[in-house]
């Protein structure tokens, strides 16, 4: 397996707060009142009135975090993503449907993570079939920029830092194997909020701002649309995004072709070589999406973990990782916010999954991920000093929806970039700056932005993350919810340890675990960057996990201020 091929191996893959409305000054209390937007149709959404809400606050909304209830169930990175997904259910959508309607929706939304000139994945459970497969788009080096060429500093921060996007294709063939609704009626939430804008939120504005130096760094949309006067928008302003708009109509009307061998690609070529990028016509016309085999509960390549079946979906390290946890009796350590011995665990399974992968094989990977393979490393840990690592970064949104039918759609989408890229925009596309791809050549196999466990044939519990902190993110997660037998709640909440800080070795960890148990891992060997607590760096837990009385849990991590929601769900806080 190539160990560039992220996106296709592996993604295929409270406090609480009023809520500004910017334009008016008023405000609303979301414990209390109607979901701004909202209409007595179902299927029937007001985006305007709801584009001039900011569902983001400063303070987490209790009720966007936790949600229990019947299918259908929703959680993605913005409440508003959330609602199209719930909107798209209401029509009559899959699972599917409901997740490219978000994702969407996050290219408006959260232009800093993820664009259409970037790459998509998604996974989904058929609950008819059982079959588990992955659908998607990822990236490819261009032609005239290809892999052979050395990473450059200088010139990543050039048209050469933009691969390929396989966006688009990615959305046409998950919507081919997976979708009910029609193509048209996927995008109508996120053209609305493009056409008739929407409030800036102190988060989106903390992302814009690291990168004012980019976002109008060149004339046209970028420079057009987040500056005013030649001063960047701040938060509460209102930004519109007309040649977005303008660009998924035509994708809207026209389909994926539009983007690769239409109008649209000679801008995109002509746009990029401009700046000293590589992308040809050809590139753009060889793209193609894919649909990964389907896998279902009686096949190999799951493994155990605690009762449960690990999908491979989830990824090698992951697989490796809690058969790890399990080997070393990680509940019997308690939680790491009581216990170093448990955090100590943790961080080091997750330095060992990273180094390890690099070494995967397709020779060798049914023992990397079998239980003696897990002893071994348990062993290794006991015996050897921790092992620091420098990690990448990429930018991710993620989501997690499951629709009245049981189908299960998961994964991340992605601009796998720094915010805004290299600033090139192309009719309001951002282009991706993808330079791990070329940067990181000995990235490990097999790591992966979404973690499947399964009961009895069917998932019990999914998750997904964005940040580079995916890998720890997600293994946390896991632990507390399994090992812990924490709800989502308490998940979310906890502190947490995240990839190193971008540059050197030092692994980030939340300060709150504490001044003594942070000195306590450094005394063991650990190489730490303790950071501010709730940092949305340590990843951002989206997941629905199926309780024992038949009713679906949805959290939304507060790092991000997601929200977690279903059409009959109750909100938990």
């Amino acid at each position: 397996m190539d160990r560039r091929s992220f996106l296709k191996s592996s993604v295929a893959a409270g406090v609480a707060g009023g809520i500004a409305c910017a334009e008016s000054g008023s405000s609303l209390n979301p414990a209390t009142a109607d979901f701004p937007g909202r209409t007595t149709t179902p299927g029937e959404r007001d985006w305007a009135a709801m584009s001039r809400v900011d569902l983001k606050p400063p303070q987490p909304i209790p009720a966007h975090i936790r949600a229990v209830g019947p299918a259908p169930m929703a959680t993605t990175d913005h409440p508003y993503a959330t609602e199209a997904a719930l909107w798209a259910l209401e029509r009559g959508g899959t699972a599917a449907d409901a997740y490219i309607t978000a994702a969407l929706v996050q290219c408006v939304l959260e232009p800093t993570m993820t664009t259409l000139g970037g790459g998509f994945g998604v996974t989904c459970f058929d609950a008819a079939s059982g079959e588990l497969s992955t659908a998607g788009g990822a990236f490819a080096f261009p032609s005239g920029a290809p892999a052979s060429e050395p990473y450059d500093e200088a010139r990543s921060w050039t048209g050469f830092g933009a691969m390929v996007p396989g966006y688009v294709r990615g959305l046409e063939a998950a919507h081919a194997a997976y979708g009910r609704l029609p193509w048209q009626d996927l995008w109508e939430p996120a053209i609305a909020f493009a056409e008739n804008g929407f409030v800036i939120d102190h988060i989106l504005w903390g992302y814009v701002h690291h990168a004012r130096k980019m976002v109008g760094r060149f004339a046209g949309p970028g420079r057009d649309n987040w500056f005013r006067d030649g001063y960047l928008l701040g938060v509460g302003d209102t930004v519109h995004l007309p040649e977005l708009a303008a660009t998924m109509t035509r994708l809207r009307d026209e389909g994926g072709d539009y983007f690769y061998t239409g109008p649209f690609a000679r801008k995109l070529v002509d746009g990029v070589a401009l700046r000293g990028g590589g992308i040809t016509l050809n590139d753009l016309a060889a793209m193609q999406g894919f649909v990964s085999p389907p896998w279902k509960s009686s096949d190999a390549g799951g493994a155990p973990y605690r009762g449960y079946e690990i999908a491979p979906s989830s990824g090698l390290l992951f697989q490796l990782g809690l058969q790890v946890f399990e080997a070393a009796d990680l509940r019997s350590m308690g939680p790491p916010a009581e216990s170093v011995e448990a955090l100590h665990t943790q961080i080091r399974v997750a330095q060992e999954l990273w180094l390890r992968g690099a070494d995967i094989t397709p020779d060798n990977q049914d023992d990397f991920i079998s239980p003696d393979n897990a002893r071994r490393v348990w062993q290794d840990i006991r015996n050897n000093p921790p092992r620091p690592f420098i990690g990448f970064a990429a930018a991710t949104c993620g989501n997690v929806i499951v629709d009245a039918e049981g189908n299960v759609a998961a994964g991340t989408h992605s601009s796998s970039s720094e915010p805004f890229g290299t600033g090139i925009n192309v009719d309001g596309v951002v282009m991706n700056r993808a330079t791990y791809l070329r940067k990181y050549t000995n990235l490990p196999v097999g790591f992966s932005t979404q973690l499947w466990l399964y009961r009895d044939g069917r998932p019990a519990l999914v998750m997904a993350t964005p940040s580079r902190s995916l890998m720890e993110c997600l293994l946390q997660g896991a632990a507390n919810f399994v090992e812990y037998g924490m709800d989502g709640g308490q998940v979310v909440h906890a502190p947490r340890f995240g990839h190193p800080h971008p540059g050197i070795a030092s692994a980030e960890i939340e300060g709150d675990f504490g001044d003594e148990a942070i000195a306590e891992l450094e005394a063991r060997g650990h190489a730490l960057f303790p950071v501010s607590p709730r940092d949305a760096n340590m990843g951002s837990i989206h997941a629905v996990h199926w309780l024992e009385d038949g009713r679906l849990e949805g959290v939304a991590d507060p790092r991000r201020r997601g929200r977690a929601s279903g059409v009959a769900a109750a909100a938990q806080g």
